[in-house]
């Protein structure tokens, strides 16, 4: 609430926007810088878990996973953006090049590499899966739009198909990029992943807390009474090591706590984030990389929270919050008016 009173107008929303891109990119880079120069301390204090993980300033590989994969998708909706459609001829990119947003497709490029190399850094399985999906829903979105546009200019005599066919193999490319650049740098992702498999302890313990939710539905068992509950329902094949504080799932959690009243609170937020950045897809344009990007976030947090406990770390909560803000800002102002003058 507070961050949708304080990014009011286009103005303020997109300038928060920047900022958590460029402040995110500025974090990857010393986040990357620690963990090359002292794996074994975060921040100031001695590291403790996660030694061969990049962590940043989490102390969880898989929130830190979140909090990247959140900042390369804004970097890449940005820079998408400040390149708007070149063209693919010499000439078109040579008029792009004499524009003044060039410097800011650089920058915000920049950024978006290093956040990219952060995420892989992290090895989260569920962290690099999630991101992609939410990187091809960006670029699908983005996709629509451009095709939509150049059918509503086109001359009636010229094909229908050649925009679609450009379209769809630039998307072909990047995506083949993108499997490139997590093979040459989530190798240790993919070799965890291939090491672990499904033995991953989580995947033991998950009828127990399947077990549990059951028994405490539709009621219940209290907020943050999982740590305390759940050592009941824990199967002692799984062996002893650890403490499980937290389910692993966000939804899992949320509904062995907090029982049918959670899964209604969700759905109401979801279903009305989701109803938000639809109308900023149809009403907005030239801010249309607002809602596209408020979606794919929401997918990535989505995703991920099926995996692990992000949104339950208070920092990373907030940082979602003030993301997804001036993204709903930007979806439901009214375009055509003055971006200085505040809206209700």
């Amino acid at each position: 609430m507070l961050a949708l009173l304080l990014f009011d107008t286009d103005d303020r929303a997109v300038g928060a926007v920047k900022a958590l891109a460029v402040s995110g990119g500025i974090v990857s880079v010393l986040s990357i810088l620690q963990f090359e120069i002292a794996p074994d301390a975060l921040l100031f204090w001695p590291k403790i878990a996660y030694l061969d993980s990049l962590t940043g300033f989490f102390v969880n590989r898989n929130t830190a996973a979140t909090y990247f994969g959140l900042i390369l998708l804004l970097n890449l909706a940005l820079l998408l953006h400040a390149l708007g459609d070149p063209g693919i001829g010499f000439a078109d990119l040579r008029r792009w090049w004499y524009r003044d947003s060039k410097w800011r497709a650089l920058g915000y490029g920049l950024w978006f590499s290093t956040s990219l190399i952060a995420l892989m850094l992290t090895k989260s399985r569920a962290g690099l899966l999630s991101c992609l999906f939410a990187i091809t829903c960006l670029l699908v979105l983005r996709l629509f739009r451009r095709s939509k546009r150049q059918r509503v200019g086109r001359p009636s005599s010229a094909p229908r198909i050649a925009p679609w066919l450009k379209r769809s193999l630039q998307l072909v490319a990047i995506v083949l990029i993108l499997f490139l650049v997590l093979q040459i740098f989530g190798g240790r992702t993919l070799l965890r992943a291939e090491a672990q498999g499904v033995g991953d302890s989580r995947y033991c313990v998950m009828p127990g807390i399947l077990s549990a939710v059951a028994n405490q539905f539709p009621w219940g068992a209290g907020l943050a009474s999982f740590e305390d509950v759940f050592p009941g329902y824990r199967d002692p094949a799984c062996g002893l090591y650890g403490i499980w504080g937290r389910a692993h799932n966000f939804y899992l959690e949320g509904i062995f706590t907090f029982g049918l009243m959670f899964v209604m609170m969700a759905m109401v937020a979801f279903l009305m984030l989701l109803r938000f950045f639809w109308i900023g897809l149809r009403q907005r344009r030239g801010l249309r990389f607002g809602p596209e990007m408020g979606l794919s976030a929401l997918l990535l947090v989505a995703i991920h929270s099926a995996f692990d406990f992000s949104l339950q770390i208070s920092g990373m909560a907030v940082i979602v919050a003030v993301l997804l803000a001036p993204l709903v800002t930007i979806s439901l102002n009214p375009p055509g008016k003055s971006s200085s003058a505040r809206h209700p």
